[in-house]
């Protein structure tokens, strides 16, 4: 039992860093909207691109912990 709790606390605290990561780069993003028009388009697909990584990511790690509870 004591197994399983480590390998879904390694899941959870690997998608905790990953969500940190991905907010830090969306907050750099935001800022540097206001540079340009070129730099604002630019940075909003950027941005989709890293939220769509967060989503795939964060489904991974679910597949995973789910995966450790069927065993």
């Amino acid at each position: 039992m004591n197994e399983i709790i480590a390998k879904v606390d390694e899941k959870l605290s690997h998608l905790m860093w990953a969500l940190a990561i991905n907010g830090l780069v969306l907050l750099f993003l935001a800022v540097l909207v206001f540079v340009s028009d070129f730099m604002t388009r630019l940075l909003i697909a950027l941005g989709v691109l890293v939220i769509a990584y967060s989503f795939i990511y964060g489904a991974y790690k679910v597949y995973s912990i789910r995966k450790i509870f069927k065993l």
